[in-house]
Order: structure tokens, then sequence, then C-alpha cells
């Protein structure tokens, strides 16, 4: 039996193809979770067993909706006659003899994929992770009857923490972080300290934050300003502002500006910077206005007052960039500090109430998976268990999660885990034009780095990859698509 297909639904089954690992970029609304599920249907139907397939989605929404769609499929077809479940399985891109025992074994693929021990695994990364922790407790470090703490619980558990910090001995760290922070309150701020908890992992010193920035460790506040006033500028800037402020217009504004500064210490540099120094839009931003300020007519009237406001200008903008990196690091320093701390405690208190939050999952699921210790026991004993991975909306894989996947397939390809007799697969599906969660470590760069490292990895094994796109959207018309890949071709490198 033939059924002719159109280009988009031949891009679908060539994506689909079960022998082979695919990297498929897709577009938004071009069948993509079709492919998942025609996929892991053509896997069972080539006897894959329902427990050695993992299919790892993002969301449980996505994940509820794929196994939906799955077991819809595959139920329908336990009762379609045989003519109708061949033209189902034509449809799908099966090209096999429909033999009897076929066609037995594709009607008994939804009470297979049911009844299996261990089931059919679509979930998500973090469940995975949860239920790979709950296997091997002890070889992770964690608790054996450790709870799942939801968003929700854990915003309020940062919440608590800095409150008691705050009234605390620790309240030093909350009034420094208050100085710097100008957030309404510091759940979004503890929330991103979470998700990036590894960057606080080693004590940060002043010594060696100053260094980031290229600057020595004797850098200060005093050394910045005493570069800019040598003495003379007060003199120089009571000179300037009787005149600027009765020419009026540019001058008028910036002699404003220049009355406000009361000091001449690092706060007064910032308002210099603003009257002496070009803008970001400039030819050359942030120089020295050499020649235009004070405007023409206002330098004829301070002639004799010109060289040296030339030389403060040139002064502020040669302390510009110290002044922004000493500031940059005062502000790492706090957060450095205050994040530790607060680290610190909050594992505390997740450890008290047998808590793991989801990033918690996947960091103590890598570290299972990488520690020399223990990592070829865990390996060993999973990896008969899995045969083959697909991983949806790869454009927001972190990646911890991508070192989570790339140590679960390296038994695919290499090492005492290889199996000769065995087709192992891994199928990444995503679009960098969707990437949402940069905020929680996603990088969509990541899907072409990752697809070059896997494609290394599995052509040396002798096994087939390929790459494959969704061109055609079922959503949207070619000229929307067009527009938007014509609008994010310049950024395509944007993480």
């Amino acid at each position: 039996m033939t059924v002719p297909f159109d280009d988009a639904t031949r891009a679908q089954i060539d994506a689909a193809r079960p022998d082979a690992s695919t990297w498929l970029g897709a577009n938004a609304g071009s069948g993509k979770t079709r492919v998942l599920t025609d996929r892991v249907a053509r896997l069972l139907l080539n006897g894959v067993e329902p427990q050695h397939i993992l299919c790892l989605t993002y969301t449980k929404a996505a994940a509820s909706e794929m196994q939906n769609r799955l077991f819809k499929r595959l139920g329908a077809w336990a009762m379609l006659k045989d003519d109708e479940l061949r033209l189902a399985l034509t449809e799908l891109g099966v090209s096999d003899e429909f033999t009897p025992a076929k066609m037995r074994m594709a009607r008994t693929l939804f009470a297979r994929a049911i009844e299996t021990p261990g089931g059919l695994k679509i979930q998500t990364i973090h469940s995975f992770c949860a239920s790979l922790l709950r296997r091997f407790p002890l070889e992770a470090g964690v608790s054996p009857q450790f709870t799942e703490i939801e968003d929700r619980a854990a915003d309020l558990l940062r919440s608590q923490i800095v409150d008691d910090m705050a009234e605390g001995p620790d309240a030093d760290l909350i009034i420094a972080l208050a100085r710097h922070y100008s957030g309404e309150d510091f759940a979004k701020l503890t929330r991103s300290i979470v998700n990036q908890r590894e960057g606080f992992a080693q004590a940060s010193t002043w010594q060696s934050i100053l260094s980031l920035f290229g600057y020595p460790a004797d850098l200060t506040e005093k050394s910045i300003t005493t570069s800019v006033f040598l003495g003379s500028e007060a003199a120089i800037l009571d000179a300037m502002i009787p005149p600027m402020l009765a020419k009026g217009g540019l001058d008028g504004k910036a002699a404003e500006k220049l009355k406000l500064i009361g000091a001449l210490d690092i706060t007064a540099l910032p308002v210099l910077e603003d009257v002496f120094l070009t803008g970001t839009g400039a030819k050359e931003p942030f120089t020295a206005k050499i020649g235009s300020v004070p405007t023409k007519p206002t330098q004829k009237l301070l002639f004799d007052l010109m060289p040296q406001i030339d030389d403060l200008m040139r002064r502020v903008e040669g302390a510009r960039d110290a002044r922004l990196a000493l500031k940059a690091a005062q502000k790492t320093h706090v957060l450095h500090q205050f994040a530790r701390r607060f680290l610190h405690v909050y594992a505390l208190e997740k450890q008290k109430c047998g808590w793991l939050d989801f990033d918690d999952l996947i960091l103590k699921a890598r570290n299972l998976l990488t520690n020399p210790a223990v990592a070829a026991w865990v390996l060993y004993r999973i990896d008969g268990g899995i045969d083959h991975i697909l991983v949806d909306e790869s454009q927001d894989t972190s990646p911890r999660q991508w070192d989570v996947i790339e140590r679960l397939t390296d038994e695919f390809y290499s090492g005492e885990g290889a199996r000769d007799t065995e087709d192992r697969t891994l199928f990444v599906v995503g679009d960098k034009k969707q990437s949402i969660y940069s905020f929680q470590g996603a990088d969509p760069r990541e899907f072409d780095r990752k697809q070059d490292i896997f494609e290394a990895k599995i052509t040396q094994a002798n096994q087939i990859f390929q790459r494959r796109s969704l061109d055609y959207s079922f959503r949207s018309s070619s000229a929307v698509l067009g527009l938007v890949d014509a609008t994010l071709a310049p950024h395509s490198d944007a993480g």
C-alpha cells in the first residue's frame, strides 16, 4: 500500500526515522509533537520495549500532551480493521511488510505500554532526575524520603530566610545589599541566586573580583578621585557656571547640572561625565567634549581658563572606566557575601525538612552521574533500562541538564555499556528562536554546540546521525516565518 506524501509530511516521516539519531530544528507549528509521538510509535513497532524509551519534555503539560496523543493513537490501533490499520501504519511511514505478526504487535502496543513494569517514561527532566535519586539515594547523598519542593513553597522559604537574616546577626549583609539592589523585594534576586548557585560555590576575595575587571587590588575611590581632582577644580567650576547660565541653551542646562555637585568626591564624577563626555550614540562615545563644552561664545569669555577645563574633561574621561569597574566590583563583592551566606542557610533549611528544589534535582543527578566513586556503578545499573532518549524543547535545556543527558548517552556509543546488538538512539528537537528560559540558565547556543558534539560521538561509533529541519508551519504562513527568520538572523549566535 502506498500513500502520496506532501513535502511537509515527508519531512516529518524522515525526522521520525527510528533507527537513526536525529537532531531536528522545528519551526513553531511544524508538527514537532507529532514527530515525537510518531518516533515513539515506530520504536515500539520495531520491538523496542516501552521501559527502554525515555522521553524528556520541559513541562508537565507537554509530557501529558505527548502521552495522551501517543496512547490515543495506540488505543485506536487496537480497534482498527486490517485495511484501516495498514493505512494508519503507512501514513506513519512504516514501509515493512504488514505480516499478521506485525499487525498483532501493532494492536497490542497500547496494552504493552500501559502494563509493562516501569512503563513508558514520558516525563520532565526534573521528574527523571527525581526518580534517579530515589533509586540511588545513598550514592547521591540524599534522604531516601526526600520531597520535591514546589516553586511557591521555595519562594516562601527564601523570603523567610531573608527576613530572618535581616533581624539577626546577618543584618549587615542585608543592609549592604539593599544599598545596591533596586528591586521591590529580594524574591527575584534570591531566585536568581539559587538558579546560579554554582557561581557562588567558591569564595571570592576583593582582589579576585577586581582582577575580573582588569584592575589591581589597590583601586579605591580615593585613588580615582585624586587622579581627577588636583585642587583647583572647585574654582574652575565656580568660574564656569555663571557665564554658562547667562548664555542659556545647552550651556545653561549643563550649568544647572554642575550646580548640583556638592563635594568633589566620587559622587561628583557621574555628573561631570554627563556634562563633559559624549553619550552612547556618539561616534566616539564617552570621550571628552573638547572644543564643544562650553559652547563657542562662552569659551571666548573663559578663554584663559579653557586649557584647565579641557584638562579636567580629559581626566574625567580617563577615570570613567575605573569608576565603573570599582562600582561593579563593589556590587559583586556585596552580592557574593550575601549569596554565600544565604545559600548556606537555604541548604540547611531544606535539609531539615528533607526538601530538594528543582535545581537540586538536576545538580545532584549530574553529580551522581559524574562522581568517579559511584558513576560507573550507577550507569551500569541503568544502562540496561534506557536504549532510546528523546529530548523535547532542547533550546531551553540548560548546560547542567545537558550534562545529565550526555552522561546517560555516553554508554550508548562507548565503553562497556555500548551494545553492538541493539540500536540505541538519541532524538533532539528544538527551535532556538523560541528559547525563553535563559533566566534559568538555558543557552540556545548549546543546541548547535551539542549537535556537533553528539554527531562526532555517534558517527565515530558507526551509527546513523541525521540533521533535519521542519520548515513548514501548519500554524503560520511562509511570509510570517520568513519575516521571523530574517529578523532573528543577525542574532543567530546570541544566547
